[in-house]
């Protein structure tokens, strides 16, 4: 395989990338319906006489444009005013604001489950969260989602530093988050979303990312070490939070803790494999193993009927980027036979 064939079939590769994203990311129809929503909600409750709104926003996987299909929860927080409301416990607060929505949508489920109202419309969730904001811009309290009281948030913070991030990246950083959030969907579902968005922001600040292949390959090379070097002690710390750690409910429970790193070391080995055989000019290949990390929505060709087992399909790490050799025929079935053996 020459050069110029070389970079072609790599363009092919991702291409199949660019295909996948389009199909997970949320269609214009279901972001239509989410402003529908979030725009009633906020009507309703802005003009209500038992609520005094300061502000509202969105926040959350949605407001960073990570969330993916099939649409999950968005998060929706509704400041009020201190003065009107210093009296009023976390509970009260919560019970306020689904004493005005259930008006307006009788029928909708609206449990309560601190620290939000989760408004469950057939199409999407909404998770309303009263907060009471502060002289700082992006800090606020909210009710607590383990115990009585209140607990500190900054939830504008992630959506500042995920554009800065994207932006510092050629605009890849976002869409590969999604990405490996359908991984996250199929193979690891303890793992939180904005857990797994901070990983995918340490990968990058460590490696230098051209595409969407380095870009996966360094989340799970990045977190199977980091996960690897702290065995015992969160390392995700919260942003703008001393001493809070957003990897916390892992370490909580060893048997969630050692099943995700299982799951992330398999599937390095999976993403080493696939850069191994681009950098080989086995670009088919590498498609069918990239398919294995994020399932069926990841290409298709007849010769995945063949696939091999994932165990397989794990192999010692090679150079990060190698670069293109000539492959011959010959001695790519050598190459294929011999490991066989």
């Amino acid at each position: 395989m020459n050069l110029l064939s070389f970079e072609r079939a790599k363009k092919r590769v991702l291409e199949e990338f660019e295909k996948f994203r389009s199909k997970i990311e949320p269609t214009e129809q279901e972001k239509s319906k989410i402003s529908a929503s979030h725009t009633r909600m906020r009507s309703i409750l802005e003009n209500s006489t038992e609520i005094n709104v300061v502000d509202s926003f969105l926040t959350g996987s949605y407001a960073r444009e990570t969330m993916t299909r099939p649409l999950k929860d968005v998060d929706f927080f509704i400041q009020v005013h201190y003065g009107k409301h210093k009296n009023d416990s976390p509970m009260l607060l919560l019970q306020r604001i689904r004493k005005v929505l259930r008006r307006a949508y009788p029928l909708t489920p609206m449990p309560i489950t601190p620290p939000c109202v989760t408004i469950k419309f057939n199409y999407c969730h909404f998770e309303i969260v009263p907060a009471i904001g502060f002289d700082d811009d992006d800090k606020f309290k909210i009710p607590h989602d383990k115990r009585i009281g209140w607990q500190y948030t900054y939830p504008k913070t992630p959506d500042k530093w995920m554009t800065q991030e994207n932006k510092k990246a050629g605009g890849i950083f976002i869409p590969t988050i999604k990405m490996l959030k359908r991984w996250r969907d199929i193979h690891c579902r303890p793992l939180r979303s904005f857990h797994l968005e901070m990983l995918t922001r340490m990968a990058f600040e460590h490696y230098n990312i051209k595409d969407y292949t380095q870009g996966v390959w360094a989340f799970f090379e990045r977190t199977n070490y980091l996960m690897g070097l702290y065995k015992r002690i969160p390392f995700v710390q919260e942003p703008g939070r001393a001493n809070v750690y957003v990897d916390q409910y892992l370490y909580d429970n060893a048997l969630i803790l050692g099943a995700v790193r299982r799951k992330i070391a398999a599937h390095y080995g999976v993403a080493q494999r696939a850069l191994d055989c681009m950098g080989k000019g086995q670009f088919g290949s590498a498609k069918i193993l990239w398919r294995r990390i994020f399932g069926t929505s990841f290409y298709s060709s007849a010769r995945l009927l063949s696939t091999p087992p994932l165990s397989s399909l794990i192999i010692p790490p090679l150079a990060l980027f190698p670069n293109p050799p000539k492959t011959t025929l010959p001695s790519f079935l050598s190459d294929l036979l011999g490991r066989k053996k």
